[in-house]
């Protein structure tokens, strides 16, 4: 890959001929100067205050401002320059010039971030996966989802994350990875089949960024993934040090590990791993076998909010709280609005979580589907509550699906997908009720008329 031969213009190519010459040997005032260059790469107004945010950190001795020193110094210079072209040059960048212009013509905005699921075999059965619904033979071919990605290029689209099944299971993987090198892609795996070889070929490639899941300790991971797993993840961890693949961590967070997760015991060992960002998820019960034991109580879902808050203020680990996080975004970024995800079987759904298709990707065009009466109908609604704390319309505001699937009636992807907005909706009533008593109070003292705590 020859970056300057994919950057048509001479100012910005001695924008990025700049920074790309201050990688290598970090410090405060060549991170600071890398800044103030990405600001006159956009126009974007969100992003120019993202850049902001990191210079104050950088500025202010933000223990944040460890976590580009730990990516600097661990990353082979020509992956972090790699790193730049893909994360920030295209996905931010480049990449957002290119949605402008679509939202220009076209009236609606491609999304930062697709969610591809290519595969939903596994080597493993977790206890609450959301995607045991879907069983284990769905899968798209090799010649679709190199479609897709091109699809996503033309769009503005260079941030692919890859779920499963379990994408090391997926024949293609190394295939499609190597054949968009302009797209950055982010493969969330269990860790079990990762090899030495494996990982020597994820660093060969450099624009990806592989996320182990790992559920807390040995007793909570086996609990829920399966006996000996914890022991295989820590393997896992030591081939992609050694190969010195930029590497996260992803938690499901039950009312069962909550506690442990969010501790800043668990934070200190994920860092210790290896992990340069740490993902929370929480269990959602849209697998059509819902077991409402396994969610967190209201309690415990301010508990992880709180403690992502102080994670971030005293830690040198980037966390996202896809829930708690939504004061962050204006709520849900489902629908196309920040992203959308494809199924196995091709169908594009509003969210991971959201198991609803009117169009599969087989019989239409991305751009076709981001468009579609479903998307339209979700992008419509957000905010789907003013409280950003209820950003969900799954667990928060369980009625605006139920208000879409009786206007859109869509497809449920996959046999029992209905079950908690029919049969066991009252349940799913009564939870965001719950949520909802804390939520607002927690609004209201800490949120209104201020800015989020960072």
């Amino acid at each position: 890959m020859e970056i300057m031969h994919q950057i048509k213009d001479y100012a910005t190519q001695q924008i990025v001929k700049k920074i790309i010459s201050l990688l290598g040997k970090a410090s405060d005032s060549r991170l600071i100067q890398m800044t103030y260059l990405g600001e006159k790469l956009t126009s974007d107004p969100e992003v120019r205050r993202a850049i902001q945010k990191i210079r104050y950190f950088l500025q202010n001795g933000h223990p944040a401002k460890e976590i580009f020193y730990r990516v600097l110094n661990y990353l082979r210079y020509e992956n972090q320059v790699k790193l730049f072209y893909t994360l920030f040059n295209n996905a931010w960048f480049f990449g957002g010039k290119k949605r402008d212009a679509f939202e220009r013509e076209h009236g609606y905005r491609p999304p930062f971030i697709m969610i591809l699921s290519p595969t939903m075999r596994c080597n493993l059965r977790c206890k609450g996966c959301y995607t045991l619904g879907y069983g284990l033979k769905p899968e798209l071919e090799y010649e679709l989802v190199d479609r897709i990605l091109y699809e996503c290029e033309e769009l503005g689209i260079y941030f692919v994350t890859i779920l499963g099944g379990e994408p090391l299971l997926y024949p293609n993987l190394f295939e499609i990875i190597e054949g968009h090198p302009d797209i950055f892609f982010q493969i969330y795996t269990n860790g079990t089949l990762m090899t030495k070889e494996k990982a020597k070929r994820f660093a060969d490639m450099g624009n990806v960024a592989v996320v182990v899941s790992i559920e807390g300790d040995e007793q909570e991971t086996d609990s829920w993934r399966g006996k000996g797993v914890y022991k295989k993840i820590m393997e896992a961890f030591e081939h992609l040090n050694e190969a010195r693949v930029l590497m996260g961590t992803s938690a499901t967070v039950t009312r069962e590990n909550v506690e442990v997760v969010s501790s800043f015991e668990f934070i200190d060992k994920m860092i210790e791993y290896g992990s340069i960002a740490q993902m929370y998820f929480l269990y959602i019960p849209v697998n059509g076998q819902a077991d409402f034991s396994l969610m967190v109580t209201p309690e415990q879902r301010d508990l992880l909010r709180r403690q992502v808050i102080a994670i971030r203020n005293t830690k040198p680990i980037f966390v996202l709280d896809f829930w708690n996080d939504g004061p962050y975004v204006q709520g849900c970024i489902a629908g196309g609005r920040r992203y959308f995800h494809i199924n196995a079987k091709g169908d594009v759904e509003p969210c991971v979580y959201t198991h609803i298709a009117v169009d599969n990707i087989r019989h239409t065009t991305l751009a076709e589907a981001l468009n579609s009466k479903l998307f339209r109908a979700v992008r419509a609604r957000q905010p789907h509550n003013e409280n950003h704390l209820r950003p969900c319309m799954i667990i928060d505001n369980p009625h605006v699906m139920r208000e879409l699937i009786a206007e859109v009636k869509p497809n449920f992807t996959h046999p029992g997908a209905e079950e908690i907005y029919t049969e066991k909706r009252e349940m799913m009533d009564q939870y965001a009720n719950r949520w909802a008593q804390l939520a607002d109070k927690i609004w209201e003292e800490e949120y209104v008329d201020k800015r989020p705590v960072n």
